[in-house]
């Protein structure tokens, strides 16, 4: 049994209810659909913690899922990093639509009044509502590049897997997988994958800078192993010319 003494530094981790306010929001931003497989049964839906910790209610550690995504989440089918870049897809075409509102075709759903048990009059009602637009990059961006988008994807990824396997090392920096959404647009002025194309080499210097500076980045380049394959080898491999 652990003394006290012993117990310092251990985060409790007890189920906290999540805000209606806050859950509200999450539906609206995913547009009440799972965003990894479309379904839009409200029924199914769940809320997702992205750091597994069920305390920690902060929005930007939430997503709506449905209830098979959520399992294939926890078995590790569906990577934390492809959860946490769905997520940040997510608050930034909600967060754009809401600023800039744009004609969408309404989705209609019809009820016969008439079929109603103890209705008097029979009535069609049409509910509408608008779909939240997929992520819309410039042409000029490197979101709008797949190639490109892809590689600073990987980078990301690796940075990710390279950051949780320092705990193994022993480090105990706190980690999030919005810091380095939150540094790239904090250097660029820019979301990641809405900087300027003419930037994308200085946005992979950087970005592999942050992998190269991780325990496991460190311990690899003493060993002379590079942490990222090359751009070009990632463009040759997604062309099916790679090795």
């Amino acid at each position: 049994m652990m003394r006290p003494a012993e117990q310092t530094g251990v985060r409790a981790r007890r189920r906290k209810a999540i805000p209606s306010l806050a859950s509200k929001r999450l539906f609206q931003e995913a547009d009440s659909r799972c965003p990894f497989c479309g379904v839009a049964d409200v029924a199914v839906l769940e809320i997702h913690h992205l750091d597994e910790d069920p305390a920690n209610n902060e929005t930007e550690n939430l997503i709506v899922v449905c209830g098979n995504c959520h399992s294939r989440i926890t078995r590790g089918e569906i990577s934390a990093a492809d959860v946490h870049t769905r997520r940040m897809e997510l608050f930034w075409t909600h967060s754009r639509t809401a600023r800039s509102p744009v004609d969408e075709p309404e989705q209609s759903v019809t009820v016969n009044a008439g079929s109603v048990s103890g209705s008097i009059i029979a009535n069609n009602v049409t509910l509408a509502r608008q779909r939240s637009p997929r992520p819309h990059y410039p042409p000029d961006s490197i979101g709008a590049d797949t190639i490109r988008k892809g590689y600073v994807d990987y980078l990301i990824h690796r940075y990710y897997d390279y950051r949780r396997a320092d705990a193994s090392y022993g480090s105990i920096r706190p980690f999030s997988h919005a810091e380095i959404h939150t540094s790239i647009q904090r250097k660029f002025k820019a979301k990641t994958f809405y900087i300027h194309v003419s930037r994308f080499a200085e946005l992979c210097a950087y970005v592999t800078s942050r992998v190269d500076g991780t325990v496991q980045g460190k311990r690899n380049r003493a060993q002379g192993t590079p942490n990222c394959g090359t751009y070009e080898e990632y463009r040759a491999e997604q062309a099916g010319h790679g090795g």
